[in-house]
């Protein structure tokens, strides 16, 4: 089966397996976004939220959130842990379906974040697009968390195969993947594949999919940052909030709309 996204409207490439999404997920971001949640209050703005990933620890805190998703596979995981919710953290989030490339709701925020998903704007103009939607929507003086991974520190090739999960109805997953770096083309693909045991352990399904970002360097980050009109309040090379250096994993941003 396969699940290859169709168009550039779906560069997460996981449209098809988003019951399988949080099984796989890197949560170490969350107290990071829920520190900035205390500075800031509500209401929150989740873009490329996903499964509601961080959406559901923030509204748990008692934060409001709106949380704007495009891929209908990891929303109809959102809405099922939405409906499993209790009414004092339900009533806290909207579930929002769209492109974080240009939106338009209505509101401001307090905090905007794009956890882990920027790279997924693969052109230059789709970025600016985002980050002028982001500053629309913000109140002045908000903060904008800017989550990066530096294109210098990417590999250009690999090949991973994460711990098997296990699902509460006794399915089995497994997900491997390869990772290729188009360095001159400043692209990367990630190629992911999903493989489902029945409580047995008999395979009954396998699903690829692709995943593509942008290799973004220091000088276009630095660019982008430029033409945000916004400033730079922080900057760190990962969530334990360690200082940025060349060699940083991560690059994060927090940017302040000007007042």
């Amino acid at each position: 089966m396969s699940a290859e996204p169709p168009s550039d409207e779906q560069e997460s490439g996981y449209e098809g397996v988003g019951e399988f999404y949080d099984l796989f997920a890197d949560n170490t971001d969350i107290p990071f976004f829920l520190e900035y949640a205390r500075r800031t209050g509500s209401p929150i703005l989740d873009l490329a939220a996903g499964t509601g990933r961080v959406t559901f620890p923030l509204a748990q805190e008692g934060f409001d959130v709106v949380a704007l998703e495009q891929s209908q596979s990891m929303l109809s995981v959102a809405f099922e842990k939405l409906e499993k919710s209790p009414q004092s953290v339900s009533s806290r989030i909207k579930l929002v379906q769209g492109s974080m490339k240009k939106f338009t709701l209505n509101q401001k925020f307090a905090l905007v974040i794009i956890p882990n998903s920027f790279g997924h704007l693969l052109t230059t103009e789709d970025q600016l697009s985002t980050i002028h939607c982001v500053r629309d929507h913000l109140v002045d003086g908000g903060l904008f968390v800017l989550d990066l991974y530096p294109g210098a520190q990417q590999y250009e090739r690999a090949k991973f195969e994460d711990t098997p999960a296990q699902l509460p109805d006794g399915r089995r997953v497994s997900r491997s993947g390869i990772i290729q770096s188009d360095f001159p083309n400043q692209l990367m693909r990630v190629e992911l594949r999903y493989t489902i045991q029945d409580a047995e352990g008999q395979v009954i399904n396998e699903i690829d999919v692709v995943s593509r970002a942008a290799l973004i360097f220091n000088r276009e980050a630095d660019l982008l940052i430029r033409m945000s009109n916004m400033r730079v309040e922080d900057e760190f090379g990962d969530f334990e909030k360690n200082p940025y250096n060349p060699d940083s994993g991560r690059r994060i941003f927090i940017l302040k709309k000007k007042e």
